[in-house]
């Protein structure tokens, strides 16, 4: 799908991909500096210096933090140096001043060696001008963010932020500021999804709760389908319901997958309309929110043209963990260090409850031909 950009100032830049590849037009350092407080000098004249035998050097003159230095070091001389501090011509090292003694304002003794570089960043050591620093699909982050400053970038050239339009559906959803009368319940999905999309990155698009009809569902898919660049369905958790937005979906584009094998999610459906894709995700936020770190979450990655941004760790099922074979199952786990391994302990709950979306941090993927994990057996968790 076509990706409009922008330029936007450096520092509205995080979490946000970039749309060009970067090159720097600068060193990075542009001098060579003292990365320690001490003495610049040519290293030669400190080889073979100890306590017992220093080697004593003169000192002729002082570098200045931010300011260019005009002192040129001979065979045998010294000038003092603060971290940062811009090396004068002669020196190729810095000698610390722990390991230094002054004996008077012109003469010191050196009381261990330095090596040529040592305590020392050369030009371009950090970044070479000319090299390519970040490619074009990189997620720019703080760390990024803060490269880019050091080549003197101001502004940067990123892809336009996707939108994704969220729609809940059902008649017994009321907005969460509502107190819901017995058989109704409050829409979590559409803030606990549209949170997750802002992490990623992403705007969502709110289109409120649409009631169990056919016309209305279609609707509220045709207004958000022109509006932005996907778009998920939240609800249709009875079967009466699920043929509501499958009928919806069917008249106005493609329905490319009806029922996946994995728990929970098995009623999600994956369409396209007009280009775009459209997703339905079951009612239960517990369930809704497994399917879009699974299915959902990599597409959208896909459609931001960067890589998916996932981390796992391992560790020790602290229980039975069992499954049914054909399917996969995704399990929730809280994950805890003991003993100095990481421990993985289950959140089992009902697909409805909402309790076991914040007690959880971690998900276990049991493959489709498992029937399940073992006490103390090691498996992969995603972080969540």
């Amino acid at each position: 799908m076509p990706r409009n950009i922008e330029t936007i100032p450096l520092l509205e830049a995080n979490n946000r991909v970039l749309a060009q590849d970067v090159y720097s037009q600068e060193d990075v350092p542009n001098f060579n500096r003292s990365t320690m407080d001490g003495y610049g000098l040519d290293a030669r004249d400190s080889f073979g210096a100890s306590s017992n035998m220093p080697a004593y050097l003169n000192i002729i003159g002082d570098v200045f933090m931010g300011e260019a230095t005009t002192l040129k070091l001979s065979s045998g001389e010294v000038a003092r140096i603060p971290t940062g501090g811009m090396l004068p011509d002669g020196a190729n090292a810095v000698v610390m001043i722990e390991h230094s003694h002054e004996i008077d304002s012109k003469t010191i003794e050196i009381q261990k060696p330095v090596a040529i570089g040592e305590n020392t960043v050369c030009v371009g050591q950090d970044i070479k001008k000319g090299n390519l620093l970040f490619s074009t699909g990189r997620l720019l982050r703080a760390y990024e963010i803060g490269a880019l400053a050091a080549i003197g970038q101001t502004e940067v050239v990123v892809y336009q932020r996707l939108r994704v339009g969220i729609i809940s559906t059902g008649d017994e959803i009321v907005p969460s500021r509502i107190l819901p009368k017995p058989g109704q319940v409050r829409d979590i999905s559409s803030s606990l999804l549209g949170s997750k999309l802002l992490e990623l990155g992403a705007i969502p698009e709110f289109y409120g709760i649409v009631q169990d009809r056919v016309e209305l569902i279609r609707d509220a898919i045709t207004t958000s389908v022109a509006k932005n660049d996907m778009v998920l369905i939240c609800g249709g958790s009875s079967v009466g319901t699920r043929d509501l937005v499958v009928d919806a979906i069917s008249s106005m584009g493609k329905i490319l997958i009806h029922g996946v094998a994995m728990r929970p999610g098995k009623p999600t459906i994956i369409a396209q309309i007009k280009g775009k894709p459209v997703i339905g995700l079951p009612g239960h936020p517990a369930s809704s929110t497994i399917v879009f770190l699974v299915l959902v979450q990599p597409l959208l990655a896909c459609l931001q043209n960067t890589s998916l941004k996932q981390w796992h760790i391992t560790a020790i099922t602290s229980r039975n963990i069992p499954s049914g074979s054909g399917r996969e199952d995704y399990v929730r786990v809280k994950i805890r260090e003991e003993d100095g391994r990481y421990l993985a302990e289950p959140v089992f709950g009902p697909s409805g409850l909402i309790s076991p979306v914040f007690e959880s941090n971690g998900l276990i993927k049991i493959p489709i031909d498992c029937e399940g994990l073992d006490t103390g057996q090691e498996t992969r968790v995603m972080l969540i």
